[in-house]
């Protein structure tokens, strides 16, 4: 698909200038976030139980998505799909924000299955919205630019991240968590939204043709046969995707319920995890750059996993310890949110792009969206049975972690073309110069998210764009 220079430039500010104003609301969506846990569990009291389904519902709807997909695809160009669903969002995430204030905040009763069914449907225009993105981006940014252009548009995108974290932090505790606090920050993300999806309107984009389209749904599953690692990448990410949901979502309602926090504590340490992430990518960028994708996954996800252990031994009284365990856990996984989508570039075929991604998000998300459920239901459970609640949280949290590190065995069944053998990856990080690139501080000023350079014979395609579907 060809484009003028002036058109191309045109575009990809307005593709950088989309990200950075849809960056609030992606974050919001996600209802295991801590803003959106302090609004249901402190201030509308929804129980463990109803709070584990509404954080699956993004998960059910990306699986939802799949069959519904190939359909919309025969009408809707990638561009129409993902602009109006955006446009979606913007509709029904303000109306949340209208009655927000209508829902009783002493009747979770009441108050909870209005809000299951807004995320609910939210969860299905972000399923949508994300699937249109990334085939309409994959269209139409040069493959030649978009290591450099993604590490731009991710760094822009990280400064306004730590904004917001930084704002609704101080508002939510100036308001002290009351319904217009939460409509503010709400409202807030829906007009920013609004001109996301202007932005979006307003990239000019040659409509796809017939020879430009994939292939039909049955050759796209062929060719996707001819691809086993691709199947292992989707139980790997399975895996994955239960260990981290089962009570992952429940680390924000601990830090209030448990550990006493303020908001503005938790967004501190949002903002320490995404400054350790944004200081170490390029490092990370350079060493799958030289060892491949896999290998660098690997060490970060046993890296960041050891860590999480950590959350087995919290107390009010060494609390502190989150600003630590925050900043490393940014840096690691970073190298792993990097390498999985650069490793799903390289293993699915580009003829059955859409297809791939859509069957991924079904699959993942199934085994993802029933985590939290059971989650709840068993966190529930013991907290109904009288077990000091501390205790409870603290055996509970050794699960995820140790579920996480045993799923890197099906990871390293994925064959990935020219990466190295883990134990050279490890030999290498033990290096103090290595360690020191890792976390940035000689890269801060001018953060470049990839070299140009060739690594093992394969150009650099590195881009920070999360595989989970939804926008960067």
């Amino acid at each position: 698909m060809a484009f003028s220079r002036s058109l191309l430039r045109n575009n990809l500010r307005l593709c950088t200038l989309d990200g950075v104003m849809a960056t609030p609301i992606c974050f919001v969506l996600q209802p295991g976030n801590f803003v959106i846990a302090a609004m249901l569990v402190s201030l509308y009291r929804v129980p463990p139980a109803v709070y584990g389904m509404i954080v699956s519902l993004p998960f059910w709807c990306n699986f939802l998505q799949a069959g519904l997909t190939p359909i919309i695809t025969q009408f809707a160009q990638p561009k129409t799909l993902a602009v109006w669903s955006a446009a979606a969002q913007c509709f029904f995430l303000g109306l949340l924000t209208l009655v927000l204030s209508a829902l009783p905040i002493d009747r979770p009763e009441l108050s909870g299955p209005w809000f299951v069914l807004f995320f609910g449907v939210l969860g299905m225009t972000m399923a949508f919205s994300g699937v249109g993105w990334i085939s309409w981006v994959q269209e139409w940014v040069p493959s030649r630019l978009s290591g450099r252009y993604f590490g731009m548009r991710n760094r822009i995108g990280q400064i306004m991240a730590v904004t917001f974290l930084l704002t609704i932090g101080f508002v939510l505790d100036a308001l002290n968590r009351t319904a217009l606090a939460f409509q503010v920050v709400l409202g807030s993300t829906v007009l920013m939204r609004i001109a996301s999806v202007w932005f979006q309107h307003k990239t000019i984009t040659p409509r796809s043709t017939k020879d430009q389209n994939q292939l039909p749904w049955r050759e796209q599953l062929e060719a996707l046969r001819e691809r086993p690692a691709y199947f292992w990448f989707i139980a790997y990410g399975a895996c994955w995707g239960f260990a981290a949901n089962l009570f992952g979502a429940f680390y924000p309602v601990f830090m209030y319920e448990q550990l006493g926090l303020s908001i503005k504590f938790v967004s501190t340490i949002q903002i320490l995890a995404g400054l350790g992430a944004a200081v170490s990518f390029p490092a990370w960028g350079a060493l799958t750059d030289r060892f491949g994708n896999k290998p660098i996954m690997i060490v970060c996800m046993i890296a960041w996993q050891l860590q999480n252990f950590a959350w087995c031994f919290l107390t009010p009284e060494n609390a502190k310890l989150l600003y630590a365990m925050w900043i490393f856990g940014g840096v690691v996984s970073a190298g792993f949110i990097l390498g999985l989508f650069n490793i799903q570039l390289r293993i699915i075929p580009p003829a059955a792009k859409t297809l791939a991604i859509s069957i991924n998000l079904a699959v993942t998300s199934l085994v993802t969206a029933i985590a939290p459920i059971l989650g709840g239901s068993i966190l529930q459970y013991l907290l109904n049975t009288g077990t000091e609640p501390l205790s409870v949280y603290h055996q509970l949290f050794i699960v995820p972690p140790a579920v996480a590190i045993l799923g890197c065995g099906l990871l390293r069944r994925v064959k990935e073309p020219n990466s190295a053998p883990l134990s050279i990856v490890i030999g290498a990080m033990r290096n103090a110069r290595t360690l020191g690139g890792i976390i940035g501080l000689t890269q801060l000023a001018n953060f470049i998210f990839v070299k140009s350079s060739k690594a093992w014979g394969r150009p650099s395609t590195h881009s920070p764009v999360i595989s989970s579907g939804k926008e960067p």
